[in-house]
């Protein structure tokens, strides 16, 4: 006899049924069942909700109602205890009905032996424990799932998306429908993603492989992939994992244009230093002889000598002041009222070049300890090279506002020429530039402006696409 006393259920309106079902119990000595009788299917329902019973036996006729009915009620509840439905001879339709809705076994009644019975009891159990046991399972996986930070993905061998995680909602910004319709290739940015995507469907694994994806608001995102060709059923699909290192790759760039903006704003001064003093001797000198000449036409050359070592010198000054900006007073001012001024004065180089632009700016006003001079100075800086990488008549300027996560944001977006990678790695060094008029200190003094506000600076560019700056300060 087991131990553990085995509570059942048994529903049927009928009691001398019940009394021949629980005499067959009786038959069963090495089981220890403890049976309770429920002749109503009303009542029957509010036993079932209490959860105190192993195992549940229902009789087909209930009544006005039946066990069919209770059975679906029953599973609609989350009823996980194996239920056995009794059934009239000749009634296969029901019990194949029962099984398919979820019924762990079905006897006939007319047929009911304590050997039949012990034997259905014994299935129903143990089918309950392994199904139990895989529904666990299932839920203990299904949370570490949902509850990644990483995008956990499932998809057929074309790419089409068949499960996700709320991560991937989160990465890719596409909502839950969205993401079923689309496919990963697609979505996955650069033509040699076609390339890995056929090695994953040829069964190679693979692990923490960088790639670009571009999210619903057509922002480039760097992840790491790891992905694989799985066999359920015979059928194979692809799992896999995406983890966002966009921040890492960005504080990485940030890092390299500070340390370059140092190691460039120290020679500077070095060179400043020695250049200014042997420029201040020639001018000097250039000065002592116009004085001790006589012929006009000679001094001519001397004021050339001159002109040129005033123009040396400024050019000396705007380097230094590009390296190291002046004080700031940051003061609480609206980032939206500094944008619509930096709009106002290139205004005039916008309707020239018929430049249209999209203002989307957050709905709040956002407020922030700035400095409004320097920072329309660094916006200034690029909103005008956009408009010169713009074409006439064709080009479209966006400034969004927006929250994002701890930050708020600042996006200057153009569809001009772009950047070319190996020019991306240099753009925020000093006296660098891509075009034929240019000092290209604009974009140095725009990164020396932004870290001195605490902020960080992100470029994403792709050539014959165009250019996104995007300006990220602590809220």
């Amino acid at each position: 006899m087991l131990d553990k006393s085995i509570n059942v259920l048994l529903v049927d309106d009928d009691e001398d049924d019940f009394l021949l079902t629980s005499a067959c119990f009786n038959d069963l000595d090495k089981w220890n069942f403890s049976l309770t009788w429920c002749p109503t299917y009303r009542e029957a329902m509010h036993n079932i909700k209490t959860c105190k019973h192993d195992l549940y036996i229902f009789d087909f006729l209930l009544g006005e109602r039946n066990g069919i009915e209770l059975l679906s009620e029953a599973l609609e509840n989350q009823c996980e205890e194996p239920i056995i439905l009794l059934t009239g001879k000749g009634d296969e339709k029901v019990a194949v009905e029962a099984l398919r809705l979820g019924a762990a076994d079905y006897l006939v009644k007319s047929e009911l032996e304590p050997q039949i019975l012990e034997r259905s009891i014994r299935y129903a159990l143990e089918r309950t424990n392994v199904l139990k046991a895989l529904r666990q399972s299932e839920r203990r996986y299904r949370r570490i799932f949902e509850e990644s930070k990483d995008m956990l993905f499932i998809s057929d061998l074309k790419g089409q998306v068949l499960d996700f995680n709320l991560a991937a909602v989160q990465l890719t910004g596409y909502d839950s429908a969205e993401l079923l319709t689309l496919s990963l290739v697609e979505m996955l940015d650069g033509q040699e993603m076609k390339g890995i995507w056929q090695e994953i469907k040829t069964g190679t694994d693979l692990h923490d492989r960088e790639v670009k994806i571009t999210t619903k608001e057509g922002e480039k995102k760097y992840c790491l992939m790891s992905a694989s060709v799985e066999v359920d059923f015979e059928s194979r699909y692809i799992q896999g994992r995406l983890h966002d290192i966009t921040s890492r790759k960005q504080s990485e760039r940030e890092r390299l244009f500070s340390e370059k903006l140092a190691v460039t704003s120290r020679l500077i001064r070095m060179l400043a230093h020695e250049v200014r003093n042997p420029l201040t001797n020639v001018n000097l000198s250039a000065e002592q002889l116009e004085s001790e000449l006589e012929d006009e036409d000679q001094k001519f050359y001397t004021q050339i000598i001159k002109r040129n070592c005033t123009r040396i010198n400024d050019l000396i000054t705007q380097l230094l002041q590009s390296s190291r900006p002046n004080e700031m007073t940051l003061l609480p001012t609206s980032i939206h009222q500094i944008l619509d001024e930096a709009l106002s004065v290139a205004h005039d180089r916008l309707q020239l070049k018929k430049i249209e632009v999209s203002k989307q700016y957050e709905s709040e006003d956002l407020t922030l300890p700035l400095d409004a001079t320097s920072l329309q100075i660094a916006l200034l800086n690029i909103i005008n090279n956009a408009i010169e990488a713009m074409e006439e008549n064709k080009g479209i300027l966006r400034v969004t506002t927006r929250r994002y996560e701890q930050d708020i944001q600042v996006l200057i977006a153009d569809n001009g020429s772009g950047i070319s990678e190996e020019n991306m790695r240099k753009i925020f060094e000093p006296y660098f530039t891509g075009k034929k008029a240019g000092m290209g200190i604009g974009l140095a003094t725009t990164l020396s402006i932004v870290e001195s506000h605490q902020g960080r600076i992100d470029v994403q560019s792709e050539e014959g696409v165009g250019t996104v700056f995007t300006l990220s300060f602590s809220a």
